[in-house]
């Protein structure tokens, strides 16, 4: 009698978790929620002109990288 077994099982990444006892104590706490608050308090501390350009420079990036996919995406289709 053979088994049959999925052959993508194996490629399917399995995250490991260790459990920190003393974190389930305290409550659950995301180190990503933590990390967002600090920046939003680092972001109350600078001024409006800074964040227009900050903002003004990402959006220029975005733009730019979109027009650079599309130039790819052309290349590819040829």
């Amino acid at each position: 009698m053979t088994t049959l077994m999925d052959e993508t099982a194996e490629d399917v990444p399995v995250k490991d978790i260790t459990v920190n006892m003393s974190r389930l104590a305290a409550g659950p706490q995301d180190s990503f929620v933590n990390q967002n608050t600090r920046t939003r308090q680092d972001i109350s501390r600078v001024s409006r002109e800074e964040l227009e350009d900050r903002f003004l420079r990402l959006h220029d990036d975005t733009l730019f990288l979109k027009e650079h996919i599309h130039k790819q995406d052309d290349k590819i289709k040829k």
